[in-house]
């Protein structure tokens, strides 16, 4: 049991430091989609760590856990908010994610015969799978802006001027 805890800790270690990185690059070398998508993981993390630190590392896996479940609400509406006016596709993957972590909590809080190794799965694995499409969307976005040179970050307002379908 002491050597399984010790591996968690240390993955938990591990992906932390992932996160410190990708953030790091994102705002060194991303634009405006990869700054955002990366704030918003590591003020995750922080306020986590935060909190835990405060009030210990206990998981209650019996229940919903209203801390995490109040950090994977935010989490969805500010990815949700970056895949609607990005102009790339991975951070709709990161909503979708997302919200599968948020429907973790909901089925918790309806479905007494969740067991908890369930609940913990389905609410934690969607930060880390967010930790490997950041380093991805990272990834195409520097390669991409060395192949074309600079393009559009968000999605901007319909184009104006002569239309093919006029209304």
């Amino acid at each position: 049991m002491e050597s399984t805890r010790a591996l968690i800790e240390n993955l938990q270690d591990i992906l932390q430091l992932s996160v410190w990185a990708l953030a790091a690059f994102a705002f060194w070398r991303g634009a405006g989609p990869e700054k955002a998508t990366a704030a918003t993981l590591f003020l995750l993390m922080v306020l986590d760590d935060i909190y835990h630190l405060g009030f210990g590392p206990y998981y209650p896996l019996d229940r919903v856990d209203p801390w995490h479940a109040f950090l994977d609400t935010a989490a969805l509406i500010s990815f949700t908010a970056i895949a609607l006016q990005a102009n790339r596709f991975y951070p709709m993957v990161l909503a979708s994610a997302q919200l599968v972590s948020v429907t973790a909590h909901i089925v918790r809080a309806t479905v007494p015969a969740m067991t908890s190794l369930s609940y913990y799965l389905l609410y934690v694995m969607p930060f880390y799978f967010a930790i490997l499409v950041l380093a991805g969307g990272l990834w195409r976005h520097h390669s991409r802006h060395r192949r074309i040179g600079p393009y559009r970050e968000w999605r901007g307002p319909p184009p104006t001027g002569p239309s093919l379908f006029p209304q």
